[in-house]
């Protein structure tokens, strides 16, 4: 069973290793080698809550990437830690259409999901519509308090906030039953399947996983209008999730919607402009030095 298009609605640009570290431009034409190579059509590129070396901000993102076909952006707050994000820099990027949503990092951030001071960057979601992504579950980091990341509270900003679209990062790992409540639950409320593992996965967690997910399939009835494909490349390969996408049993329908579909609504995408899960012309290439 195949799909017609496929977008991967998590990837990053950043450096996660100082061995591999590499210029942002560099990551980008990486970004597009491996999206030909799989056949991905589209790519959610998501910034950080950190801004540093190893962490491209949005201006740069920008800069780089602005009016690129295959690219939609959204942008990381840093609600916590110093410096905080801008909400007025961050409204106006939204309002004029250069991001097409907003990512809360909690637990890594160490505030929790449903704290009361998020209201406004709620109603700036509901105002121009566009989708809150929330890092769920475990986390990459150490330091990071991964109860303040737990799904559930993703159903009190989900009942508090019905006019915005919530979208629960990688399910809310390992927490999966409770992230299948909550999306069957909430019908503003998603999910993307990435960053379930760390580089490829090893045969008996691959067979872990996709039974949990499987559970949650069959928890929620119909998957297709609410799961997202998406890897979290480049902690995650991207080969090896598309075949655990492929693995999943999906009926056709449920895969269309998780490969391309529920994606395409709810950032916006214009999937009209694709042939055969490439846009109709050849994309420019984003500025900067080839890799060596």
């Amino acid at each position: 069973m195949s799909y017609q298009y496929l977008i991967d609605a998590h990837v990053h640009l950043n450096n996660y290793h100082e061995s591999t570290r590499r210029p942002t431009a560099e990551h980008a034409l990486d970004l597009f080698a491996k999206m030909d190579e799989i056949g991905i059509a589209h790519a959610v590129v998501i910034t950080s809550y950190k801004i540093d070396l190893d962490r491209p901000s949005v201006e740069e993102l920008l800069g780089l990437l602005t009016n690129h076909p295959r690219i939609t952006l959204v942008e990381g707050l840093r609600w916590r830690g110093e410096p905080r994000s801008d909400l007025f820099s961050v409204e106006e990027r939204i309002r004029d259409g250069e991001v097409k949503g907003i990512k809360l990092y909690p637990g890594y951030d160490q505030y929790p999901i449903n704290d009361p001071s998020l209201e406004t960057v709620f109603r700036i979601a509901a105002k121009y519509a566009v989708p809150v992504l929330i890092h769920t579950g475990d986390t990459y980091s150490k330091t990071a308090k991964v109860r303040m990341a737990h799904p559930l509270l993703v159903d009190d900003i989900a009942v508090d906030y019905p006019d915005v679209q919530f979208v629960m990062c990688h399910l809310g790992n390992p927490w999966f039953q409770d992230a299948a409540e909550v999306l069957y639950k909430n019908d503003n409320v998603f999910a993307d399947i990435s960053g379930l593992t760390l580089g490829e996965f090893t045969y008996e967690f691959e067979r872990y996983v996709a039974m949990r997910l499987k559970d949650m399939i069959t928890y929620m009835g119909n998957p297709g209008k609410q799961l997202m494909y998406g890897s979290d490349w480049p902690l995650v390969r991207m080969k090896p999730y598309v075949k655990l996408l492929n693995e999943l049993n999906f009926d056709q329908e449920q895969l269309e919607n998780v490969a391309w579909r529920t994606a395409a609504r709810l950032f916006r995408i214009d999937a009209a402009a694709w042939a055969n899960g490439r846009p109709a012309s050849p994309p420019p290439a984003p500025p900067g030095p080839a890799p060596a």
